[in-house]
């Protein structure tokens, strides 16, 4: 059975009184967007960045008190805009989860350097980005904060066609424990949930990796034997946002359905998205 973002976010958390920025909230199978339900359903004020500007008109209608703006994670004065603009409304940012992310999936013979830098500044890039800026408001706030960076299981192992995906979420990790040494002294947590193949627009966009999507589906070495879905990253990202990890930081949480404690298994590896 997969919980799903309301009730995680109703029966075991409470956000009341925070206010939420989710980047990547756009997409109706997304990530972002079972994150930012499971904030809504435990009380937070929500706040949300996505390139996808029909999505996020879908999202005021569902969300009306919160704020949303379509901003490009490879753009600092974007994101320095509307970090100020949801400061200015709701009196700050407590915290801040970076998903906003691409996979432009290409082999790497065939892989452009416009993909390449694509890949980075959205994925890494963005993600310093938003922390940058958070950082920014809390330090002067003097009231701490929490931050989760949403990367995958690809900081552990790679696959093939995503080579440069792979490695940007490898940097997500290291990214992860750098903003956590640094902002510890502000009072601010820095931690990481890690998935594994999720069901995503991402993967139903990419035909060339149907076939990885499959041997993820179909894995007999999967403990947990289906595809994840965006609802199963809502319990850990709460969980690392909430005062029950108060003493947690510069941590990942695997949500990959043990596909990383197989991998050294018969299975196929780096199906992760």
């Amino acid at each position: 059975m997969i919980p799903d973002a309301q009730s995680l976010g109703r029966v075991r958390f409470d956000f009341s009184g925070r206010v939420v920025l989710v980047t990547g909230v756009a997409s109706s199978t997304g990530i972002g967007r079972a994150i930012l339900r499971g904030f809504a359903a435990a009380g937070a004020t929500l706040a949300g960045t996505d390139i996808d500007a029909d999505g996020l008109r879908a999202l005021e209608a569902e969300f009306p008190d919160g704020l949303f703006a379509r901003v490009d994670s490879r753009n600092a004065s974007e994101i320095h805009d509307f970090v100020a603009a949801v400061c200015a409304r709701f009196g700050g940012v407590d915290i801040l989860v970076n998903n906003a992310g691409v996979a432009p999936f290409a082999p790497i013979l065939d892989l452009s350097e416009a993909d390449w830098d694509r890949t980075f500044d959205t994925n890494v890039r963005g993600y310093f980005l938003f922390a940058q800026a958070f950082g920014r408001q809390r330090v002067q706030r003097r009231t701490g904060g929490a931050i989760v960076n949403v990367a995958s299981i690809s900081v552990h192992v790679s696959g093939e066609n995503k080579v440069h995906y792979c490695a940007s979420k490898a940097a997500v990790g290291s990214l992860t424990k750098g903003l956590a040494l640094e902002f510890s002294r502000h009072g601010i947590r820095v931690n990481s949930v890690e998935p594994g193949t999720i069901d995503t627009r991402i993967v139903a966009d990419q035909p060339g990796i149907q076939r990885l999507v499959e041997a993820a589906r179909d894995n007999p070495h999967l403990p947990i034997n289906r595809l994840g879905q965006g609802d199963d990253l809502v319990g850990a990202t709460l969980f690392l946002c909430s005062d029950a990890a108060s003493y947690i930081t510069g941590s990942a949480i695997l949500v990959d359905g043990g596909d990383l404690a197989g991998s050294l298994s018969a299975a196929p590896q780096g199906n992760e998205i």
